[in-house]
């Protein structure tokens, strides 16, 4: 191992509020490191997600609890603040050694359980959307590249409870649980109004603009939901609280979290004019969209720009700015 990747390993946690800590963990992913976070309480200590199942992430979480003088099995119960599998995949080795409760939305479930029948739900709805969206045949293997990138990076394993909207985080009567969902379906928040603390996962990130994910419904009879359309809610929920700080689950943490809520709402109309003004020469699928909007990042992150490409879309067909028109199953957007 190089002297770099050992210095990796052994970064110390960082205190970020009393009694919380954040331990950045490496990934394989385009988006860097994960933040995790140990929330100390007097019955037990709490783990904020647990990071990707790889030997270098299982290392620098063994060493970062144990800069603060904890251990694996002190951890008492597990919360997910969604279900990516930057933030789940090595739960199922947390829980195995240290026999922690997990709490997380219900709509994590099938994702953290690999339940095989949603699975394959989900998968067949990606092909439709990607064929209503005008992708070529060539690219629909983006639906089994997600499956492998699952099968590598996490390991099966199992929610204990859910938990609801403004609830008590279990243990810790502090702590409020809030729902803001968008980034993804099951993605879930903490806040300590005590010093107003918002533990946000991917909610809100300092660097970049949290993706809005497309993701399927939670059963075949529901259309698709709106997840720019979701983002935004949540965002102007939290943008009307009192937060004085928010740690992410990636980068550094805000203090100025309204004034950046605002810039992200607002650049979400600055990408929609982009749209309309791509339109003006003629209709276009949303995969061609994409490629305008995207050209140099569409064929990496595909699923990342068609989500981003469809957020959008659904917004200004919401407004009526766009018309959409089906023909022969592919999906065709005009001014």
């Amino acid at each position: 191992m190089s002297a770099v990747s050992k210095n990796r390993l052994s970064k110390a946690a960082t205190e970020i509020a009393k009694g919380v800590y954040q331990i950045s963990l490496p990934t394989p992913f385009t988006v860097g490191d994960v933040n995790v976070y140990v929330i100390e309480g007097q019955e037990c200590i709490t783990l904020v997600d647990v990071g990707p199942l790889t030997e270098e992430a299982w290392s620098s979480l063994e060493n970062g609890l144990a800069s603060i003088g904890y251990r694996l099995e002190d951890v008492g119960q597990i919360v997910l603040t969604h279900h990516h599998v930057d933030h789940i995949g090595q739960l199922e080795k947390v829980k195995h050694l240290s026999q922690a409760k997990v709490y997380a939305h219900p709509l994590a479930a099938p994702y953290v359980e690999q339940d095989e029948e949603f699975m394959q739900f989900h998968d067949e709805f990606f092909i439709t959307l990607y064929k209503e969206c005008g992708l070529p045949e060539e690219l629909l293997s983006v639906v089994e590249k997600f499956r492998r990138m699952m099968a590598t990076f996490q390991e099966k394993s199992k929610v204990d409870k859910s938990l609801v909207h403004e609830q008590a985080l279990p243990h810790f009567p502090e702590w409020q649980v809030l729902f803001t969902p968008g980034h993804s379906q099951s993605h879930l928040s903490l806040y300590r109004a005590s010093d107003q603390l918002l533990v946000a996962g991917d909610h809100l990130i300092s660097s970049i603009s949290s993706n809005a994910f497309i993701e399927p419904p939670r059963d075949r009879s529901m259309t698709r939901p709106l997840t720019l359309v979701q983002y935004r809610t949540a965002l102007e929920m939290c943008a009307g609280m009192d937060i004085k700080l928010v740690v992410s689950g990636h980068g550094e943490p805000i203090e100025n979290s309204r004034e950046l809520i605002f810039e992200r709402l607002q650049k979400t109309w600055e990408r929609t004019n982009a749209i309309r003004r791509f339109l003006h020469d003629g209709p276009k699928t949303a995969f061609e969209l994409a490629v305008l909007l995207f050209p140099l990042l569409y064929l990496k992150e595909l699923p990342l720009v068609i989500s981003e490409t469809l957020g959008h879309i659904d917004l200004l067909v919401m407004v009526h700015q766009i018309h959409v028109q089906n023909k022969e199953g592919v999906l065709y957007y005009s001014l």
